[in-house]
């Protein structure tokens, strides 16, 4: 080696860019994607033939307003600590709320499974998805009217919600299709489909890990894709309540499109890690929108630096929506928790409750439920709660060594 030039140390690490679209470039490493500008894609271009970091900088040519050095200080100080932070966390096992996650089908089936929906995600796609959420809000108010008898007796009426609680598999993993279809269609595929048990409610996931290497509208399509099946869903159970006449198979399908229903509300609400959350995430341009809030807030409530230099503010309509989404989640997530502690306030009352006045009741079948339902209930606000118990835990914990040190 030359002693007079400086060894290109991108060499050292396997990465692939993209060009996401004509304002889009992305760094891919180890599995894991980041959104780059154009100055730094070029760089990491020009970082993938470069011999010496003399010659990375020649190859820039024109690009590179920067000198010898200052490119040197961009590699050092921008590009490989996102090579080292990767891959220090690579071994690391995330916390993403699943107590039980298993795939079930791997890349090439998921693709072959969902490449007949693919036909669904065409260019027609936004006018479609738009028209089917029309029909849906106008036919939910004329269903309820063809549900002949919602007072079924009771053990039939819970042999219902279980069957139609088992359903929700088969939904989801439609949906999770659904996404699959639509990533196909854009060029890419599913890593994998994935079963889970998120606290005590069935969850399916996908792998779209790659989603990030296509365009935005495209990816605004993938995140919509399992709503738009989901919808196409509802109009067939909509039908089969006008064709069928037994009690117990209306009250069976009604309840599945209720579910339908809520989990496709659920799944639009962006304050949560959901469909909706990455539709907003994409539309805004902002990969990690629950940190840019949170960033967000911190700056409003903390004192400002009185040496730091005065920025103008910004009043554009991206960050007018950055920070009504951040009032927004800041009102809900204080909402969530005030109802979390009056629902387990309740639940400990009535569980008490019963307790008391066990030994007078009659055992009976209704009983035999409501003691059911206060254990159930028990188990949710414990598989709910079991991590922030386990913070909270910490946090006494080493207060006590405080005390005691």
């Amino acid at each position: 080696m030359n002693p007079l030039q400086t060894e290109n140390s991108l060499l050292n690490y396997d990465y692939t860019i993209t060009i996401a679209s004509n304002n889009e470039f992305v760094l891919a490493y180890q599995g894991k994607y980041f959104k780059i500008g154009a100055f730094m894609y070029q760089i990491l271009r020009a970082g993938q033939q470069a011999k010496y970091l003399e010659d990375l900088h020649a190859q820039l040519g024109n690009v590179a307003n920067v000198n010898l050095a200052g490119l040197k200080e961009i590699i050092d100080t921008k590009i490989l600590p996102i090579f080292k932070t990767t891959a220090d966390k690579a071994s690391e096992t995330p916390d993403d709320g699943f107590w039980y996650k298993k795939q079930i089908l791997s890349s090439r089936q998921s693709t072959i499974l969902a490449k007949p929906l693919s036909f669904l995600f065409g260019k027609s796609f936004y006018f479609l998805f738009l028209l089917l959420t029309g029909v849906n809000f106008a036919l939910y108010s004329r269903t309820h009217n063809i549900v002949a008898n919602d007072d079924l007796p009771l053990g039939t009426e819970i042999l219902a919600w279980v069957a139609s609680y088992f359903s929700l598999f088969f939904i989801m993993f439609v949906h999770e299709l659904g996404h699959t279809a639509a990533a196909y269609k854009s060029g890419i595929n599913a890593r994998s489909i994935g079963l889970g048990i998120y606290t005590i409610m069935p969850a399916m996931y996908t792998d779209l890990t790659d989603v990030w290497t296509v365009s935005k509208s495209n990816r605004i399509k993938i995140n919509l894709a399992g709503i738009y099946i989901q919808l196409i869903i509802n109009l067939g159970l909509v039908a089969a309540l006008h064709c069928i006449s037994n009690d117990f198979a209306q009250s069976f399908v009604w309840k599945i499109y209720i579910f339908n229903s809520v989990l496709m509300v659920a799944n639009l609400v962006p304050l949560l890690k959901l469909d909706g959350y990455w539709v907003l995430s994409d539309f805004l341009g902002v990969p990690n929108l629950i940190k840019t809030s949170n960033e967000l807030l911190l700056d409003a409530v903390t004192k400002k630096d009185p040496f730091a230099e005065e920025q103008p503010r910004d009043y554009s309509f991206k960050k007018i929506l950055l920070v009504v989404y951040t009032i927004i989640r800041v009102s809900f997530i204080i909402f969530v928790t005030f109802m979390a502690f009056a629902f387990i306030y309740a639940s400990i009352l009535k569980t008490i409750a019963l307790i008391r006045y066990l030994p007078y009741l009659s055992f009976n079948f209704e009983t035999a439920i409501e003691v059911l339902k206060r254990i159930v209930t028990i188990v949710i606000i414990s598989l709910f709660t079991r991590k922030y118990r386990k913070l909270f835990s910490n946090v006494i914990l080493k207060r006590l060594k405080w005390y005691r040190a």
